[in-house]
Formats: structure tokens, C-alpha cells, sequence
């Protein structure tokens, strides 16, 4: 009894939590109509089956070890990780595990960039491009895939909101996104790549902290270097990231409760 009001109470704290927040995003944003219709419509698909228990609901099905693994960015710290890492209308987001599809609204309807969303809970996509269908969104590309197999190239900037990944997964992003063009940025929460390969690949441009439900969180602007920025390094026999912590910080049970 003890366990189950307890539960019941975080619950009641995220509940709150999510309605106040999505009360700052509505006052913050509801002047962008690309942004706030979808956003409503979205919402509401979501008013009586929240995307932690879809995500819990999914989790389960595959029989995975831990089914408390969602998280979402709020979009009022999107924002902050938007103007301070420069995305704008000229680039092509790549989000990984796009989840509910609130910041793919938010980078499209706001930021005015075009946006693919790469997700593999198929409920989350099917509510996702159902929305952009309803309401004429041209600018987002919703993919049922593993983003650990789907193609990156196309993007200009990734977005990796995974603070909770296994650090032989984070090896296994790193690797692939080692092989992507030079000058691609990419954007994570918690760590930076670079720490998790062998061979030099990426510098870190920026590294900022924004709150997130559970607490704050540091993030990191990261840039795919040219082969001569490669060599460049290796000669001088240090590493741009070296400075920079890669420790995950220690989340809330809160974080993954609905």
C-alpha cells in the first residue's frame, strides 16, 4: 500500500508537472499558428493516454529490461538549446527517437527548419504523421526506424536527447556518426561523443546547461572535423574534448513515471 502511494504520488507530480509546462509553451509560443495548432491537436491525442504509458506500454511488448526509459525535452529548454547552438530555417534537424513528436512540432513550427523524425514506437509515429497530415505540415518526415540503422546524411544538425542509453549503445552512435560528412552538427544531453571513440572525430563547440524534469542536464554542440582538423589534432597529440565531462547525471524516479 505504501509502494502504490508513492507511486501515486509521483504520478500526481508529473501530472502537475506536465500541465504547467505545457501552460509556459502555450503562452511562450501560442503566437506561431504553424506551431500552436498541431500543438493542440497533438496534445489531445495524447489527453487520455500520456506518452509515458505509451512508451511503457511498448517497452513491456518487447520484453525490455528497464520499461522506464522516456524522457522529453520541455520545449522551453528546446528553445534555449536552439538559439544558443544556431539552428535555423536553412537547416535539416535530424531528431533520434523522436518520441512524441512535440519537438519535431517545435523545431518545424517555430524554428521554420525542416525536420525528420526518427522514431520506432509505431504509436508515436502513426500519432505524429496523423497530425502532420491533418494539419498540412510539409516540413517534417516522421520514420518508423531504429536510428541506429536509419540513414543520417541528409541532416545538417542531430539531436540526441538519450540520457539514459547503455554506454555500448552511445559507442555504437558514435561509431556510425564518426562516419558522417565534416561540419554536421550534432547536439546531446548528459555526455559528448568523442569520449566513447578510439579515433578522433569530433570537436566540442559549446557545452551549456538547461533544466529538464528531473533536474539539469549539460548539453553538448558537437562538429563532425575534416580529415585535416583531424590530422591537425593528432600531430599536436591532444583532444578537443578532453575538457569535457561524458558522466550522465543522476536522474529522479520521476523522470520516467506517468
Amino acid at each position: 500500500m505504501k509502494l502504490n502511494r508513492e507511486l501515486l504520488g509521483l504520478a500526481f507530480r508529473q501530472w502537475r508537472y506536465q500541465w504547467r509546462q505545457s501552460f509556459r509553451e502555450l503562452k511562450s509560443y501560442g503566437r506561431h499558428p504553424r506551431f500552436v495548432f498541431p500543438w493542440l491537436w497533438l496534445k489531445l491525442s495524447y489527453l487520455l493516454d500520456s506518452p509515458y504509458a505509451v512508451s511503457r506500454r511498448y517497452q513491456r511488448r518487447i520484453k525490455a529490461d528497464n520499461i522506464y526509459v522516456y524522457g522529453e525535452t520541455p520545449l522551453t529548454s528546446l528553445e534555449v538549446i536552439a538559439e544558443r547552438t544556431g539552428v535555423t530555417a536553412d537547416d535539416h534537424v535530424f531528431e533520434l527517437g523522436a518520441g512524441s513528436g512535440f519537438t519535431s512540432i517545435w523545431l518545424q513550427g517555430v524554428k521554420g527548419c525542416q525536420v525528420t523524425a526518427i522514431e520506432q514506437i509505431p504509436l508515436f509515429c502513426w500519432r505524429l504523421q496523423r497530425t502532420s497530415q491533418r494539419m498540412r505540415l510539409h516540413g517534417i518526415d516522421v520514420r518508423c526506424d531504429d536510428y541506429m540503422e536509419s540513414p543520417l546524411e541528409d541532416a545538417s544538425i542531430i539531436y540526441l536527447y538519450g540520457s539514459n542509453l547503455d554506454g555500448y549503445v552511445i559507442t555504437g552512435l558514435a561509431e556510425r556518426m564518426a562516419e558522417l560528412p565534416a561540419g554536421i552538427k550534432i547536439i546531446t544531453v548528459s555526455y559528448a561523443l568523442q569520449p566513447f571513440l578510439h579515433q578522433q572525430a569530433f570537436k566540442v563547440t559549446d557545452q551549456f546547461t538547461v533544466p529538464f524534469e528531473w533536474g539539469e542536464a549539460e548539453v553538448f554542440l558537437q562538429e563532425r572535423m575534416s580529415a585535416t582538423e583531424v590530422l591537425r589534432v593528432m600531430e599536436s597529440g591532444s583532444s578537443e574534448s578532453d575538457s569535457y565531462s561524458v558522466t550522465a547525471p543522476e536522474r529522479e524516479a520521476v523522470e520516467n513515471e506517468a
